[in-house]
């Protein structure tokens, strides 16, 4: 696979005063610019920024419909003050991709797409007809996903979650490419600075394309978990939803956003998912 680059553009700061350097401070301020439109920032520590480097880059490996650029930034104190705002809002960015069983179709027969069959001793060719015989079988495909979701200081909950089932063959059938992106209605976080860190997601979809991508059709609001943990190579990220059934729970009451996390997740094959600050 031709790996795309992660452009990582870093700016210099500047402070008038004492300015303590970013290393000796262990904190960047990012800035995610993503094309679906949105925007965030933040003060993060080191592994919170190689976790969103990881993240972005495995959205360019393993295509589904978003991009993102990050943005650098160095923080720097006078005297004691940092001159950044931190940030402390629920969020989840990953990207990359995982496998799941899924049904497909066994390829046709070379004589269901018309091939001319010689019969011995015979003077010319004749097509021979051939009833199309398409069986159903189930493989492991793999699916592309990036996930982009933030919850807002005033509780709102703003980015994208897409996947994507890219055009690939297995032993026993090929698999057409499917596609869904949707929207944000609710996020639920947990864990504290170590991992594991948990989400629930509850996204409606607002475009298809492609073969149908079982539980995620026009409209539908889908459930997504999430487990971050830790960095590669660290520990192994888990998730599951759609095309997999999920057993999350996310709605908001009162402006609060609380739920359940699923019980049975899938290992994220290749990418990150980094989830940080776990709702009070």
């Amino acid at each position: 696979m031709r790996r795309a680059l992660l452009a990582v553009v870093t700016a210099a700061g500047l402070a008038i005063g004492t300015v303590m350097p970013t290393s000796a401070l262990g904190l960047t301020q990012v800035t995610l610019n993503c094309d679906d439109g949105t925007t965030w920032t933040a003060v993060v520590d080191t592994d919170t920024l190689t976790g969103l480097v990881a993240a972005v880059q495995a959205m360019l490996d393993y295509p589904a419909g978003l991009t993102c650029t990050l943005i650098q930034v160095p923080v720097v104190t006078v005297g004691a003050v940092a001159l950044a705002g931190s940030g402390n809002d629920p969020f989840i960015v990953g990207g990359g991709r995982w496998q799941v069983p899924s049904p497909c179709e066994s390829p046709p027969h070379p004589l269901d797409l018309g091939e001319v069959a010689k019969v011995p001793g015979a003077l010319s060719y004749e097509p021979i007809i051939w009833s199309p015989t398409h069986a159903t079988t189930t493989a492991l495909i793999f699916v592309n996903i990036a996930v982009n979701v933030h919850q807002a200081s005033d509780g709102t909950f703003f980015g994208t979650l897409n996947e994507t089932i890219p055009n690939q063959s297995t032993d026993t059938c090929t698999v057409r490419e499917s596609h869904f992106t949707s929207k944000p209605t609710c996020l639920f976080t947990a864990g504290g600075a170590n991992t594991p860190r948990d989400a629930a997601v509850t996204s409606h979809v607002t475009q298809t394309s492609g073969a149908t991508f079982m539980g995620a059709g026009p409209d539908a609001n889908i459930h997504f978990s999430f487990q971050d943990n830790g960095n590669p190579p660290q520990g192994t990220d888990m998730l599951q939803g759609p095309p997999l059934p999920d057993d999350s729970t996310c709605v908001v009451v009162n402006g609060v956003a609380t739920g359940t996390f699923g019980t049975t997740l899938s290992p994220l094959a290749n990418g990150n998912i980094s989830i940080r600050n776990a709702q009070p």
